[in-house]
């Protein structure tokens, strides 16, 4: 039996219900503007469920205790080292990447433990050890990349330009106000969420914060257990496939889709306050806004991720990787006072494909655009830095990258 959490006395698998449905973004589009698409039912929720399992943790199981952290040797670091200079005379481009020609023999078999642990473990692992005053930015990603190929073989898209890093920071070049920015582009804090359509999240510590900027994770299942128990009803909201998620400023598209579901006895979590109901910017929009009882079960998530929550003092040259579906994640503010760079972290959305989660028809309109085939055959983008310039975002509202919305520069759809 599986070490990840499981659910008791489950009613009808959601796996069931959508064994025959299979939505894919063109579908959408060819229902025209104005439009929506179900992709699920709501659970029949009539007695109080419990998860299990070591996905279930509170920040209070770590506090004495960073189990979750691996610290390279000099050993290990010797290894990185000389692979990225192999690496470095194949003159192959840093998508080609693979684990066949980053050869960490003695590493490997470490990270196979940290792959364990994000599937079927408490979910996250932090490594750390690379001092990234050694290297250049090239080599700093060159070793960003040929870790995570471990942990996972697929990188997705993260935008609709092929991007497959995103620099998450404020950049002091930039002179458009904070309030107008996307939010990882802002030193503002951001709520509990999960970055829609992601596997594993995956982030390097190019800078931290002067002050603040810390990353918090809470439990999805943990969540689930507290509200399951204290008020089922939220539960039952949260499981509804009835969550509005636009996709588009232009002609106001979106789909329907649970917050949380059940799939394959896991409990899989996908959602951001911020892209459910319409955006701002859609004026007289049919997009529906949230219920009262969507708002509240929002608050509540809220409230009990951050009574749970484990605040991880990431440092600089830290990688941290963690299961999206399984861990909910937020920032605090931060004050990037002064002249010297600050925080500055590189995002990744990985999957191995040995390992990753089963995705449940629900919640895989915004997988497949950054895993799937079409992703394959778009160019990919391995930015070293961010932007120079930065370019207001028409639509995003979202606390995370959302690679289904509309791009500065679309025109049509």
């Amino acid at each position: 039996m599986s070490t990840s959490a499981i659910i008791k006395h489950l009613p009808t698998t959601l796996e069931d219900r959508y064994a025959n449905i299979d939505i894919t973004l063109n579908e959408i589009h060819h229902h025209g503007s104005h439009s929506s698409i179900n992709i699920g039912e709501p659970i029949k929720w009539k007695s109080p469920k419990t998860l299990s399992g070591p996905t279930i943790w509170s920040g209070a199981d770590f506090e004495h205790n960073d189990s979750f952290t691996l610290y390279l040797s000099a050993e290990d670091i010797e290894e990185v080292e000389h692979a990225l200079q192999v690496f470095k005379t194949l003159e192959v481009d840093v998508d080609g990447i693979a684990k066949s020609n980053f050869v960490l023999p003695s590493l490997s078999k470490k990270l196979e433990e940290i792959v364990e642990s994000i599937h079927n473990g408490q979910g996250f692992f932090v490594i750390r050890g690379l001092d990234m005053s050694r290297y250049t930015v090239e080599d700093g990603i060159i070793l960003y990349l040929g870790i995570a190929t471990y942990i996972g073989d697929k990188r997705g898209l993260q935008d609709r330009k092929g991007n497959v890093l995103a620099h998450i920071t404020s950049s002091k070049a930039w002179d458009v106000p904070m309030n107008q920015r996307h939010g990882i582009h802002s030193t503002m804090a951001l709520p509990f969420h999960s970055d829609m359509g992601c596997d594993i999240l995956a982030l390097q510590v190019r800078h931290s914060a002067l002050d603040g900027g810390s990353t918090f994770l809470s439990s999805a299942s943990t969540i689930f257990n507290r509200l399951s128990e204290d008020e089922p009803e939220v539960v039952e909201t949260l499981l509804e496939p009835s969550w509005p998620v636009q996709y588009s400023g232009k002609e106001a598209r979106y789909y329907l889709a649970p917050a949380m579901t059940v799939h394959q006895g896991r409990l899989m979590a996908s959602m951001d306050p911020k892209r459910f109901g319409p955006h701002p910017a859609s004026s007289g929009t049919t997009i529906p806004a949230l219920s009262k009882r969507q708002e509240y079960a929002l608050d509540r998530v809220g409230q009990v991720a951050r009574a749970t929550d484990l605040r991880l003092n990431l440092k600089r040259g830290d990688l941290l990787f963690f299961n999206n579906w399984a861990v909910l994640h937020r920032r605090e503010a931060y004050d990037d006072h002064g002249e010297a760079s600050s925080r500055h972290l590189v995002r990744m959305w990985l999957r191995n494909t040995e390992h990753g989660w089963s995705v449940p028809p629900s919640m895989k309109l915004p997988w497949q655009s950054a895993y799937g085939d079409g992703a394959k055959h778009q160019t990919r983008v391995y930015a070293m830095e961010p932007e120079p310039k930065y370019s207001v975002p028409k639509y995003s509202a979202g606390s995370a990258a959302f690679l289904l919305e509309d791009s500065d520069d679309d025109s049509d759809n």
